[in-house]
């Protein structure tokens, strides 16, 4: 029955069921329904045999593709490991995705038995196991995720099978077949790394919540730690141990660790980010797959568009042609030959597409960008859809090692829609599987594999391995020194830790030999310093670190202050979580020294580190005023919750900041970027009081001096940062010049920091001179005094009471600040609101059928202001708007009729990456927008307009989402049926650009 089904699969092809542009190509979906039987449109795809599919490959010139194992020998491998012995550890996840109580899984052992690069011979070493994911050789067994377990599995008789077993942890959790435990990792600080992934995991051993983190396990006292993580599928670490991992639409991700330092040493103030997107090209980059597009991926995208099916429109409506299925990590030595000369290679795979993909590795300080180096191709795809590379891995040889599992589908099952997923078989492949080599043709050439197996080497053998050009060697040697406790390669190892880049050593091979003698208990002070005199930074950063490790900060406090004058920011930040542990007077002459770093994430640990003396950091040498704007913004809200020890050293640093003009107007800027005007005031009291006196004067005449200029229009920044002080005034004050610039002969960029001033400073009494001043305002002034309104509660009763008296009229709240009204915390308020406001229609498809008759061919320069007027608040198009809503860079694959549903039902399909969040702080202000970034300690809110708000954790009362889109409903009451029409033009047209 092959030949039927490749006939229709031709078919298909033919009647343009795929197209290479992967582009949803028009079709009459006038007759999609829940109930239709779409069959005809899901041909099954026939598997070809190894041999077919190494004929379907497309490799790029220079490299080879070999098969390792193929079935019967390995089926659905989802991860492996070589062991020092050259054999290979395979998880076969026969139980993906639907038989999560059958457990089908195991863990297969393959072994070369003639040495010509292909397995021979198989014993299933575990069998029984539901959903195993991640495995790692340790000691005469291996470590296997099992969710909700990780087991040690162990073969004490060496018969190629185990016997015997032991749980080392529990907790991980199930909740997505996508999202599970995997990738372990030997690190080069000598422990195994795992990722947590999405579903989480309440390890039950140590009361450890993961959550958001990744973890590391010390196999020598079986125990687990967190470290920052939050990645879904690949992990992997560079030479340096820099970490990497890879969820399916943001492909290829840098993490920087510091959980544990800041579980020791909370933050308070903001960090940022530690784990980061580093692809130029986007997360979400294109990608050129060979294979056609899988017949149910083209009909899920035409249901999705049209509303028959729910689920996320991704690419603009594209069924495929972006990293949607983006899975496993792998960093690649450029010695190697997987990429360009003189850079590191990231590989990455796409499961949804058929294809590997790599990129370059170029330094940037702490973390790396990451550029496609392929065009319009990839450096391995395949024609055959059946072709799933899941996992990737090195070898002994330096090889790249491809897990394909094979399968004639691989999707989450609850994102497939039932009349869709009737007609698949998604245990399809379940007994097939292969594992690839692929490799630079002359690989051999560039790095010969060594004929002896580690296994067989002695300890002082094992040492020189650390310094092999061969990556998978260095690890694996030190993972055996580790194991074997071997104590008596003691000199061999700390010659090699000082001797980086002779001829018998390398930079790698001393960072692994100091590490290795870390984790035996071997690591000493003269190893240390002569380490530390390296010239490599790498060495160097690693050496700080381990000295810090190992209690040894206070004897080599010359030594890092040497350190500290570096460059380099990896160096820098190791000083800065070095110096935490060292006495006042050692640790700020420390961080002084660091008082120029450019790195923010370097200067929030060197603010954490500073504590209670960080104004000694500012007070101590001159800085630039950008250099200490920056510093005072990061710094002052720690200081608004000093202790009475800071108060007199905090006091004194502002009266000499602001006596000082050159410098007044960054402290002057450093307490504006305050939350409020009340906590600006309580530090401005700990000035000496004539100091306070004269700096209010200053801003008054500052203030006065620019609205005497601003009838000629010579608005600069100083004089918005001027107006922006305005709010240090006393109330009174404020009031009067407020009355003078919120009129409309007064320039909107005058009048805009004014409110935001006035907000900052009283918000009950600027809201009643909104309420006086709105109707004689621009739209964009408007906005911004309700914006402004809706942060403070206590000023919403006021907002009610200017809509009753029709002081404000209902039509003139923007749709999106509507939703939030009715979505008051107080729910009496939200009622009264809704009763105002006239909710708008619920009947999404009354109104999208107004508006269809209007869709013709419409005035592009037209909708280009209607887009600047409604949409900008939140999209980017070109140089226009902000990044906080979906990006638009494919809306032009999307026809007239799909982008009217899209902006006028924007709930039918809610990206959970964009669902609309409500913060209350403990202070009483209330944040709205989505969820840009989330830690440990914070998390970060973007709102509409582009503005993003860092909040620590600790600072919250209520995080509560809407379950909505930030996009709001009822932008058919700001945008009329013509002006519809121009803005579908002018977003179409815009993509094509």
């Amino acid at each position: 029955m092959r030949w039927i089904a490749s006939i229709c699969y031709v078919l298909c092809i033919s009647a343009g069921c795929f197209v290479s542009s992967s582009r949803v190509i028009g079709q009459d979906t006038a007759s999609d329904t829940a109930d239709k039987d779409y069959s005809a449109e899901l041909p099954r795809i026939p598997p070809k045999t190894p041999d077919e599919e190494l004929q379907s490959f497309e490799v790029l010139p220079g490299f080879t593709v070999e098969l390792v194992a193929a079935e019967p020998l390995v089926a659905d491998p989802i991860a492996f490991a070589f062991d020092t012995r050259g054999q290979l550890f395979v998880v076969e996840m026969k139980d993906y995705s639907e038989q999560e109580t059958e457990c089908l899984g195991s863990i297969g052992l393959l072994r070369d038995v003639d040495g010509d690069g292909r397995m021979d011979l198989r014993t299933t070493f575990v069998e029984g196991l539901s959903w195993p994911t991640a495995i790692w050789p340790w000691r005469d067994g291996v470590l296997v995720a099992e969710p909700p377990r990780i087991t040690w599995f162990r073969d004490t008789d060496r018969d190629g099978k185990s016997d015997a077993s032991e749980v080392w942890f529990e907790g991980f959790q199930r909740t997505n077949v996508q999202g599970l435990v995997n990738s372990f990792r030997w690190g080069v600080d000598g422990y195994i790394h795992g990722a947590t992934s999405s579903s989480g995991a309440d390890i039950v051993q140590n009361k450890i919540q993961l959550r958001g983190r990744d973890f590391a396990i010390d196999p020598l006292k079986k125990t687990l730690v967190p470290e920052s993580g939050g990645g879904q599928h690949g992990m992997n670490f560079n030479r340096w141990g820099d970490k990497f991992v890879t969820s399916n639409s943001d492909h290829l991700q840098q993490i920087v660790d510091l959980d544990q330092w800041l579980s020791e040493h909370p933050a308070n103030v903001a960090i940022p980010s530690m784990r980061r997107s580093i692809a130029e090209d986007g997360p979400q980059a294109e990608v050129f797959r060979a294979s056609p597009v899988e017949p149910w991926r083209i009909v899920r995208t035409r249901l999705r568009v049209s509303g028959v099916a729910p689920g996320i429109v991704e690419g603009g409506g594209r069924a495929a042609g972006y990293f949607t299925g983006a899975t496993a990590t792998l960093i690649m030595d450029h010695e190697a030959g997987l990429g360009t000369s003189g850079l590191d290679t990231a590989i990455v795979c796409d499961v949804g597409s058929n294809l590997v993909h790599r990129k370059q590795l170029r330094s940037n300080g702490l973390f790396f960008t990451a550029s496609r180096i392929d065009p319009q191709t990839e450096l391995l795809r395949s024609s055959d859809i059946w072709f799933r590379p899941v996992q990737l891995g090195d070898g002994p040889d330096g090889a790249v090692y491809i897990a394909d599992m094979y399968r004639e589908v691989i999707e989450h099952p609850k994102s497939l829609p039932p009349m869709i997923k009737k007609h698949l078989d998604l245990t399809s492949g379940r007994d097939r599987g292969r594992i690839w080599r692929l490799k630079p043709n002359d690989l051999a050439r560039r790095m010969p594999a060594p004929q002896k197996l580690l296994a067989d080497c002695n300890n002082q053998e094992l040492v020189s391995r650390l310094a092999s050009p061969i990556a998978w060697q260095r690890r694996a040697a030190s993972q055996e020194l580790v194991e074997r406790n071997a104590q008596n390669a003691t000199a061999e190892l700390r010659q090699l830790a000082v001797s980086a880049n002779s001829e018998t050593s390398s930079s790698e091979g001393c960072i692994l030999a100091l590490h290795c003698l870390r984790r035996l208990g071997l690591l000493d002070q003269p190893t240390l310093r002569k380490s530390l005199a390296n010239a490599d930074l790498h060495v160097q950063s690693h050496a700080i670190s381990l000295l810090r490790e190992a209690g040894f900060a206070k004897e080599f406090v010359n030594e890092l202050y040497e350190a500290a004058a570096s460059t380099e920011a990896s160096v820098q930040l190791q000083v800065a979580l070095t110096s935490a542990g060292l006495p006042t007077e050692q640790r700020m002459k420390l961080l002084q020294r660091l008082i120029c770093a450019n790195d923010s994430l370097v200067r929030a640990i060197v603010a954490t580190s500073a504590g209670d003396d960080a104004p000694q950091l500012i007070t101590a040498q001159p800085l630039s005023p950008e250099n200490l704007r920056s510093w005072l913004e990061l710094m002052m809200p720690a200081w608004t919750k000093k202790s009475e020890s800071q108060a007199k050293e905090i006091g004194n640093a502002l009266s000499m900041g602001l006596a000082n003009e050159e410098s007044r107007s960054s402290w002057l800027a450093g307490l504006r970027a305050l939350p409020s005007s009340a906590e600006a005031s309580r530090l401005l009291k700990l000035a000496e009081p004539n100091v306070a006196a004269a700096t209010l004067a200053v801003i008054e005449k500052e203030i006065v001096r620019v609205l005497d200029k601003s009838s000629t229009r010579l608005e600069s920044l100083e004089s918005l940062a001027s107006l922006a002080w305005l709010g240090m005034l006393p109330s009174t004050r404020q009031q009067s010049l407020a009355g003078d610039v919120l009129v409309p002969t007064i320039s909107e960029s005058l009048q805009l920091p004014v409110i935001e001033s006035l907000l900052w400073s009283d918000p009950p009494a600027a809201s009643q001179l909104f309420m006086d001043r709105f109707q004689n305002s621009t739209p964009d002034l408007q906005r911004a005094m309700l914006n402004g309104l809706l942060r403070y509660p206590s000023t919403l009763p006021l907002l009610a009471n200017a809509i009753t008296s029709k002081n404000i009229m209902g039509a003139q709240i923007p749709p999106d600040i509507r939703i939030r009204l009715l979505a008051a915390n107080d729910k009496e308020l939200g009622k009264q609101f809704s009763d105002l406001l006239n909710s708008v229609s619920t009947d999404r498809v009354a109104i999208i059928n107004q508006y269809t008759p209007a869709l013709t061919a419409g005035d592009v320069d037209a909708g280009k202001l209607v887009f600047s007027r409604v949409c900008a608040q939140c999209h980017r198009l070109s140089d226009m708007g902000n990044d906080v809503g979906p990006p638009l860079k494919q809306l032009a694959d999307k026809s007239p009729q799909q982008l009217l549903e899209t902006i006028l039902d924007p709930n039918r399909e809610v990206d959970p990456k964009f669902a609309s969040y409500s913060v209350l702080l403990e202070d009483g202000r209330v944040f709205a927008g989505i969820i840009a970034e989330e830690a440990a300690s914070q998390i970060v809110i973007a709102e509409a307009g582009g503005k993003k708000h860092t909040i620590l954790r600790s600072e919250i009362d209520q995080l509560r989402s809407s379950g909505v889109s930030l996009m709001p409903t009822g932008l058919e009451q700001q945008i009329t049926p013509d002006q519809m029409n121009q803005l579908i033009s002018f977003l179409k047209n815009a993509n094509r650009n």
